[in-house]
């Protein structure tokens, strides 16, 4: 039995230590390489006001807050051109997550948008955060959460 449940144990630490996310630009990432920092993932969709309105605050709390990066997966699952021509047509300098979210964490595919959740440093999921948020409304359920 102590056999089997070592075995089990490094197979399954082993195993998901190798999970990658594939992304819009075909660079994957190891989900590992997402430990030690803050990871926002947003759900959005191009027919979704509230959402394209919310990504300038989605670049900033990006780009003015070393600990935390900010993925976003679209809605509508759109990939290759699709999902280029709406990255464009929004100016979005996001990455763009390919991998379903749902694959490596709880979360359950909203049923209005947009959605954003935060993932801990531990690679926990620790909040939904529903509706739009900006750059302050994320830094404060961080803070409150920490």
């Amino acid at each position: 039995m102590k056999i089997f449940l070592l075995t089990f144990t490094i197979f399954f630490t082993v195993g998901c230590s190798n999970y990658e996310l594939t992304f819009q630009n075909n660079k994957g990432k190891n989900l590992n390489d997402l430990k030690g920092k803050w990871t926002v993932i947003n759900y959005w969709a191009d027919w979704c006001p509230p959402c394209i309105k919310e990504i300038p605050e989605l670049h900033d709390l990006n780009n003015n807050n070393p600990n935390i990066r900010v993925f976003l997966f679209n809605f509508d699952r759109l990939e290759g051109e699709e999902l280029d021509e709406q990255l464009l047509k929004f100016n979005i300098e996001l990455p763009a997550l390919l991998t379903d979210p749902k694959s490596y964490f709880p979360i359950i595919t909203p049923d209005a948008l947009p959605v954003s959740y935060l993932i801990n440093p531990k690679l926990k999921l620790s909040k939904v955060l529903k509706g739009p948020q900006t750059e302050s409304s994320i830094l404060e359920a961080i803070q409150l959460i920490e």
